[in-house]
């Protein structure tokens, strides 16, 4: 959304393109913008994101980086254009004699939630011990982000393993390890699986910024020669400082094939994460074909769509790239033999709710948590109230288990024709009444 008091008069605007503050940059004329995102009366004073450019060379990264966790603005149909419809016949309960109970992955989960993989930028890290075991004392799952092993060392990943062990529910949850494509090399899997992870990721991409590798800054000669020579680009900034970018990975039908194949030889169950992007029901055949043929452990698929948090990412990338990834079922016709979890904008039970409702098993948050990580047992109490939306919504469809309205998309009704082009959803009262 549009800061109201900077842009008083651009309140309809989907999204202000040349000016923000995330960005630190505004419009001399913010009342008077063109179709360009420029001023309509441009004195050409350079405050706005051209003139920064102008300046820097670069494309604009939202600030400040290290306290903050991202998220595209830009105002696209999204579950806030769902509502839930009540059933009015069937059997009534309290809500509290529901269940938001049952398993994502191959682990049981008090809820369906999983605290999505957030990787080695500073804002997830500072809060990791408490993120770790804030997950394992609620009984979800906890997958660690990609370039933690490069960053800060396989002691600290042990500790996470351990201290996430140490908290565990009994017979809830699960911590898993991400792997993108640089850490692939770097054996991480086997690792993984060596110090006790529950399961392994295969990162194939983020919501945030499909086709691009995880990004941090920081200073150092000495780190940059580290991530360089672990393959990671690293650009000098200048005055010590550094930008790291992770490779994004090839991905092709033969090189999915056989990293999931050595993966597996670890002993452990497969997750994988991809962001939305054109090949994606390919890739869920693909996966269901080689779990089927290999006879792989391949239990759940994470989906991250537009409004994906990110510690960084180009501000224009987040917001003028992908879809938001409840639209995956409107084209998926066919289930596949693992879960689907969906990523990217969800904040409440409600959210969950209707991405169960359109076809999800459950689904990745990353902000919440980090929201959550700030007060004393956070993360247990957040999981509590998403818990309690979870099972009031299960009573208004006249079930006694959140599992049960999975795929009850004739429930949902879309509040306009672009949420319903959005995530194939009625706009008509007749169709669901």
């Amino acid at each position: 959304m549009i800061d109201k008091k900077e842009h008083a008069d651009l309140e309809g605007m989907r999204f202000h393109k040349n000016a923000c503050m995330l960005t630190g940059t505004k419009l001399y004329a913010p009342s008077h913008a063109a179709m360009s995102g420029l001023c309509a009366n441009c004195i050409m004073c350079g405050l706005c994101e051209v003139g920064a450019k102008a300046k820097s060379g670069r494309t604009l990264f939202p600030q400040p980086f290290g306290t903050t966790q991202f998220g595209a603005e830009k105002r696209i149909p999204n579950m806030e254009d769902l509502q839930i419809m009540p059933e009015l016949y069937g059997e009534g309960l309290f809500f509290t004699k529901t269940s938001s109970e049952g398993e994502l992955g191959g682990f049981k989960c008090t809820v369906p939630l999983v605290i999505a993989g957030m990787g080695s930028t500073k804002v997830a890290s500072d809060k990791n011990d408490e993120l770790t075991i804030g997950a394992a004392k609620a009984g979800i799952a906890r997958v660690l982000g990609e370039n933690y092993l490069i960053t800060f060392g396989e002691e600290k990943l042990k500790h996470t393993i351990d201290i996430y062990k140490k908290n565990q529910k009994k017979g809830y949850g699960a911590i898993v390890i991400q792997v993108n494509a640089n850490e692939h090399k770097l054996g991480l899997a086997k690792m993984a699986a060596d110090l006790g992870a529950d399961a392994i990721e295969m990162k194939l991409g983020q919501g945030a910024k499909q086709g691009l590798g995880g990004e941090i800054q920081f200073e150092g000669e000495e780190k940059a020669e580290k991530f360089k020579k672990a393959g990671y680009l690293v650009i000098d900034k200048g005055n010590g400082k550094y930008e790291r970018h992770a490779f994004p990975g090839t991905l092709t039908s033969e090189s999915l094939r056989e990293t999931l194949k050595e993966y597996a030889s670890h002993g452990k169950p497969l997750w994988v994460k991809t962001g939305m992007g054109i090949g994606i029901i390919k890739l869920i055949e693909e996966l269901d074909k080689i779990k089927k043929e290999e006879d792989l452990p391949i239990e759940i698929l994470t989906v991250d769509g537009f409004g994906g948090g990110t510690g960084m990412s180009p501000w224009l990338v987040m917001n003028e790239m992908n879809m938001p990834s409840g639209a995956l079922f409107s084209v998926l016709k066919k289930r596949p033999s693992f879960d689907i979890i969906l990523a990217g904008g969800y904040s409440t039970g409600f959210d969950v709710a209707k991405a169960m409702m359109l076809g999800a098993d459950g689904v990745a948050m990353g902000r919440p948590f980090l929201i959550a990580a700030r007060q004393e047992n956070g993360i247990e109490n957040f999981c509590a109230a998403i818990s309690e939306e979870l099972k009031m919504t299960a009573v208004t469809q006249k079930v006694d288990t959140i599992s049960k309205i999975v795929g009850k998309r004739k429930s949902l009704f879309a509040l306009s024709k672009e949420a319903k082009n959005m995530f194939g959803i009625t706009t008509e009262p007749k169709d669901v009444l």
